[in-house]
């Protein structure tokens, strides 16, 4: 019998896949390679029934904490692994510190139960139909985690935090929080509620067009040229979008899609309807 993934993480495949049909796909694996084999690993085939109860996952594209959150809650995962940190069934799924060699920051790790039932359940995973999370939808604190996390630390990055966009409020988001506050004369208590959150939206505004024809008048994308695309590259950013500049080049086209995941929309590169709707402005066409 030949080797096969377990039933249930094809299920959770495919709802990535559905949720983020762009995403970077070359760190994806299942099946071991001699290292594996070479020692008691899920990602080698059971002796029973040929099942691999093990994923790897891309997280180039994806939201991987919502991944995460949800792995957790699924009656058949027993641990999932990212970016040094292991969330285990053994210890009721609490975040904890992963020591082994590989850090899991490029993908992201899934194993699942082997009993037959769980390996072989079609429950789904709510990760194609989970809402994502925006900034101001609660309020932010030290432990909280997730998409509007990670849009808090893109925003403190325009003004220069240098925090890691990882979705998790630790410590170096708090006291950014607590510095930001301070020098905008704001309540020093490390919370994003809404007069943090207003102060945090003015100084990160884009500057006004420049005069010349309104963004939102027309869809821009590789290859465009004018002052649409100068707004579009001033207001995801330079770290983003490269220097200022009337060309919608192949550094724009990144920052576009890096913001249109962020968002939650399709990332295809293209500023449109949807896309200038996130951005706060009015499509005039």
């Amino acid at each position: 019998m030949s080797a096969h993934l377990a039933p249930t993480l094809r299920v959770l495949r495919e709802e990535i896949n559905t949720r983020w049909p762009h995403r970077d796909r070359s760190s994806d694996g299942w099946i071991g390679d001699a290292a594996h084999q070479a020692r008691s690993s899920d990602h080698n085939p059971d002796g029973d029934d040929r099942s691999v109860n093990a994923i790897d996952v891309d997280v180039d594209g994806i939201d991987p904490l919502l991944v995460v959150r949800h792995c957790i809650t699924h009656p058949s995962c027993q641990y999932v692994i990212y970016n040094r940190v292991i969330w285990s069934r053994v210890r009721s799924f609490a975040p904890a510190r992963y020591t082994g060699t590989n850090p899991h920051n490029k993908h992201l790790h899934v194993s699942v139960s082997h009993q037959r039932a769980l390996e072989d359940s079609q429950r789904p995973w709510g990760i194609a139909t989970a809402a994502v999370t925006r900034l101001g939808d609660r309020l932010l604190r030290a432990g909280c985690r997730g998409s509007d996390v990670r849009e808090l630390q893109t925003l403190a990055n325009r003004l220069s935090a240098r925090l890691t966009v990882d979705g998790a409020f630790g410590g170096r988001t708090t006291a950014w929080v607590r510095s930001f506050q301070r020098a905008r004369s704001l309540t020093v208590d490390g919370l994003v509620g809404p007069a943090t959150l207003a102060a945090l939206r003015k100084a990160t505004a884009p500057p006004p067009p420049q005069p010349g024809r309104a963004p939102g008048s027309r869809t821009v994308r590789r290859g465009s040229t004018g002052d649409d695309v100068a707004f579009v590259k001033r207001f995801v950013g330079t770290r983003r979008c490269g220097p200022p500049g009337v060309d919608f080049d192949e550094r724009t086209d990144a920052g576009v899609r890096w913001y249109q995941r962020m968002r939650g929309l399709t990332d295809d590169g293209v500023v449109g309807r949807l896309t200038w709707a996130q951005m706060g402005v009015r499509v005039t066409y």
